[in-house]
């Protein structure tokens, strides 16, 4: 696994709606940056919150996730070890899917965060073979690496919110949470937000066809397919 694959990986986090922005920096080596200002701003919002993970880490608070609201916008701060993941969100976003999104993201590259330097690199890696090894984070590039990356995560959060609504026209909200819940554990399923696309589309029809009226339940079952449709490609 490259540092390409990371910077992808990174650049592909803003494919998911409401993420405005993404900064992904170790120490004073920033391995991705693409917010919607300038660079000078980002720069200093890198070093204010470098800063602040720095002061937790003095008086021994270990941080893994912070979460900071302004006027203008939503910091989604996610912390591992001397890595930092920083997001910056509109009022679109989802913010839990988005968190999920980002700790799939540090912890599938765990390895290649703990073996990249703490400050800039002055000269290009080498790999095991002895070649230079050439990263390049233009507009364009990052554009062509993010099309081939794998999506880091599916569309569930706006699928459970759909069965959620049509499940609360038959039963109760809270019973609604629990059938989701105990379903997705019945199921062995640690983390819905990786699924296959198919296997989101089954798990959102096998939620309803938990109603055991057949009338109601078909009735359920045609709302869901068109909106399936528009949230699942």
């Amino acid at each position: 696994m490259t540092a390409n694959s990371l910077i992808a990986a990174a650049a592909s986090l803003q494919r998911l709606e409401g993420v405005a922005g993404v900064i992904l920096f170790k120490g004073r080596n920033t391995v991705h940056k693409q917010m919607p200002f300038s660079d000078g701003r980002a720069l200093d919002l890198q070093e204010t919150i470098s800063q602040m993970v720095d002061g937790y880490r003095q008086v021994r608070r270990k941080m893994r996730q912070l979460y900071l609201e302004f006027d203008g916008g939503t910091l989604l701060i996610i912390i591992q070890d001397e890595s930092v993941l920083v997001m910056l969100l509109t009022a679109r976003a989802d913010a839990d899917l988005v968190a999920s999104a980002a700790s799939v993201l540090m912890s599938d590259h765990a390895l290649m965060l703990t073996q990249l330097p703490s400050d800039t690199p002055t000269t290009p890696a080498k790999t095991s073979d002895g070649i230079e090894e050439l990263v390049v984070t233009s507009p364009l590039r990052i554009q062509e690496m993010n099309e081939k990356a794998e999506p880091l995560v599916n569309n569930w959060g706006q699928v459970r919110k759909v069965v959620e609504s049509l499940l609360g026209k038959v039963m109760g909200r809270a019973q609604v949470g629990n059938l989701i819940d105990r379903t997705l554990e019945k199921r062995s399923t640690p983390d819905p937000y990786r699924l296959p696309v198919s296997e989101v589309r089954k798990l959102a029809i096998s939620l309803i066809e938990y109603v055991p009226n057949t009338a109601k339940r078909q009735a359920l079952l045609s709302e869901l397919e068109p909106q399936l449709s528009e949230l699942l490609p």
